[in-house]
């Protein structure tokens, strides 16, 4: 008994790690121990043949698992299983209880019991993994769920939950000896300057333009000979180390609503009272604890409203009480790629249906989910501006190059007679050809504002829009690039450059102040162990492998998702006893869910919602374009609904006003005071099914 898989990966841990492959090890375990049944079962399934083929496997090892666990109860691993899937599935205690008469499931007790491991196992786990590694960080997102009663009375109405869930990311790259030491540096002397692109800054963000532009460069059938000279990846300093798995654990689910200052303060205290635990039980002391602390990640409420809540109580005497051991609090990078995306579409997403706008291409492609508001919806749109986004960056490249079709020999001077360079001169001559491109079209300049019009001087309306969502677009790839790689470089250059294109939507934008923020802290305020965590922490590798890095904050949005659907499939029993238990178990059930997927070959349902831009899609683009010609300027020509539009997103005589609303919201930054922000913008709230449009980890 002891000695089978049904046994051996029975406990939640060791399901969870062997899930991907329990199927086959189940039929392996038959073929040595009970061969006679196995060909028993094979000549009722595929008589007349000596094969097993594939599609019966599961089916043998469901079979093999029933008859063992109906001779000892501890043979479970399969049931287990099974259970995680209809847990995952939303089924009902009832149908569980049917399942459990036809011997292919846990019982309902057994399965409540199965949660509860997996919530023991997760914190048992954290214990572990700290002994090895104590340099942590919390990211947290709010969690709400409108539940609707069956029937209404006086005492019983609709209502809904507020709920505030958090996981624990371990550390791939920061280690205890590093330096603790907080640079000294005097905060009143940090300007717009100092967070704004210097020139060798500019420099660095050309360099990674140039890689991003030469991968579009290679996909023309033209210029298909420059893609051996191109690199896949983008390296950096610690790109092994980002390469590997992150460790992300869930926390318990917490009964609070981070609108509300008293229920921050909740937060928080809870956060401190899990460490405290944790800590405590792998070390026997706090001192690891107090000198190397937690930093804390979220999205713009989460960062002001804890933030809030630690200065209220900055006058408290215990560190507990204080939350010395949190800190720092900072944004993280999804929400402001978000938000970058809705500002995006505010200022170039109109109803009015002019050939080459966004709204047009979203009519030609029948992209039905795209409706301008991207919150909720972030993957239509993203899909939608990366796309439009890389057409018009080719068309550029053929109006560049004196090419008539994308199938033509690019006529470039640079490129004349490149066939009968060296590899080297090749590469060099490339770079050199790609420089020259951003330079001409203006790229990375966004921060020096654009060039201002005279009264009585035309201007090409339609060459500008296109000229400036092409800004948009190729940012928005250089923060998808840089979150695949983890490169914590060029993440600090792109909320640098990303500053500017807030600002141009409104002077009041949120996250034009956390982007400030966080770079005041990682470049200035943090210890250079502190700076590392903070930024190696902004992602987070959940699969394993070269540029498959997602944002942290992603990742919890994920997480949300998980626990929100099966908090659903509690029906009426959603007590905080069983939301508590179903939730921290949420995120183990999805992976055994998802192993067991790909073990069974078995692919995602089909949705409208999950479509990509396909290669036909791609042609419709670029067969627009380059029948509108958008950057050959014509002199007066309009573009309804966007008068006066300039080629960057924010013009020059901007720029003093942008660099006096920097200085003021750094002042009040490194005092420890609010900053004002546009009430009026798009709250951070999850919308229902905004699952179906999240990005996939």
């Amino acid at each position: 008994m002891f000695s089978s898989v049904l046994h051996k990966y029975r406990k939640a841990d060791d399901l969870h790690e062997n899930s991907d492959h329990l199927i086959t090890a189940i039929v392996k375990e038959m073929m040595t121990r009970v061969p006679l049944l196995l060909d028993a079962m094979l000549c009722v399934a595929v008589p007349n043949s000596n094969i097993i083929p594939a599609s019966i496997i599961p089916s043998l090892a469901t079979c093999y698992s029933i008859l063992l666990k109906l001779r000892y109860n501890n043979l479970s691993a399969f049931h287990r299983m099974v259970s995680a899937i209809t847990l995952k599935g939303g089924l009902n205690d009832r149908g569980q209880a049917r399942l459990n008469y036809l011997g292919m499931t846990l019982s309902c007790e057994r399965r409540l019991q199965f949660q509860e491991s997996i919530s023991l196992s997760s914190e048992n786990l954290i214990i572990d993994k700290l002994k090895f590694n104590p340099l942590i960080k919390i990211t947290g997102d709010n969690l709400d769920v409108y539940i609707k009663a069956s029937q209404l009375f006086t005492d019983k109405r609709n209502k809904d939950l507020h709920m505030f869930a958090s996981n624990v990311i371990f550390s791939r790259i920061a280690r205890m000896d590093m330096d603790i030491e907080s640079p000294n540096v005097d905060v009143n002397s940090i300007q717009a300057a100092d967070v704004l692109l210097s020139s060798y800054q500019q420099e660095q963000l050309l360099d990674v333009y140039g890689v991003l532009i030469g991968r579009i460069m290679s996909k023309l059938p033209g210029m298909k000979f420059l893609k051996s000279h191109l690199s896949l990846h983008v390296p950096h300093q610690y790109s092994k180390k980002m390469a590997e798995k992150s460790t992300v654990i869930p926390l318990p689910i917490l009964f609070s609503n981070e609108t509300k200052h008293e229920d921050c303060l909740d937060i928080m205290d809870s956060y401190e009272s899990q460490l405290t635990s944790l800590f405590t039980a792998a070390f026997g002391s706090l001192e690891i604890l107090r000198k190397f602390k937690v930093p804390v990640g979220g999205d713009q409420l989460t960062r002001v409203r804890l933030q809030e809540a630690k200065n209220l109580r900055t006058l408290s005497v215990s560190p507990e009480k204080k939350f010395d051991d949190l800190s720092p609090i900072v944004c993280e990078m999804w929400h402001s790629k978000q938000d970058f995306l809705e500002k995006c579409y505010k200022a170039l997403y109109k109803v009015e249906n002019t050939p080459g706008t966004l709204h047009y291409f979203k009519t030609i492609l029948h992209r039905n989910d795209v409706n301008g508001k991207v919150k909720g919806r972030f993957k239509p749109h993203h899909e939608l501006l990366v796309a439009v986004g890389e057409g018009m960056i080719r068309e550029q490249i053929l109006e560049f190059c004196n090419m008539e079709c994308e199938d033509d020999i690019p006529q470039h001077i640079k490129l004349e007679g490149f066939d009968k360079l060296k590899d080297f001169d090749k590469r060099e001559v490339l770079t050199k050809l790609i420089r020259e491109f951003l330079i001409f079209y203006g790229y990375g300049n966004v921060h020096l504002g654009g060039h201002i019009m005279s009264e009585n001087q035309e201007i090409d309306e339609l060459q500008n829009y296109c000229s400036n969502l092409c800004h948009w677009a190729l940012h928005l790839i250089e923060l998808d690039d840089t979150a695949k790689e983890g490169d914590m470089s060029r993440l600090l250059l792109n909320c640098r450059y990303s500053i500017p294109f807030f600002y141009s939507h409104s002077a009041l934008s949120k996250y034009l102040v956390e982007n400030i923020d966080f770079i005041i802290k990682t470049e200035y305020l943090l210890s250079p162990l502190q700076k590392l965590r903070v930024l190696e922490g902004s992602f987070v590798n959940v699969r394993g492998g070269v540029a498959q890095n997602v944002e942290s904050d992603l990742v919890q949005e994920h997480s949300v998702c998980n626990q929100k659907s099966l908090i659903k499939s509690l029906g009426a029993n959603k007590t905080e006893k069983a939301i508590s238990r179903i939730t921290r178990a949420a995120d183990m059930i999805s992976s055994i869910c998802d192993k067991f997927d790909k073990t069974v070959n078995l692919k995602p349902k089909g949705s409208r919602h999950s479509k990509c831009i396909s290669e036909t899609d791609t042609q419709i683009i670029s067969k627009s374009l380059r029948k509108l010609r958008p950057f050959k300027f014509t002199n007066g020509r309009k573009c309804n609904g966007f008068n006066n539009i300039k080629s960057l997103p924010l013009s020059k005589s901007k720029v003093p006003m942008m660099k006096d609303r920097m200085n003021l919201i750094i002042r009040r930054l490194t005092n420890g005071q609010a900053v004002l922000f546009d009430e009026q913008e798009a709250p951070e709230i999850d919308e229902e099914n905004s699952s179906d449009y999240l990005p996939d980890i």
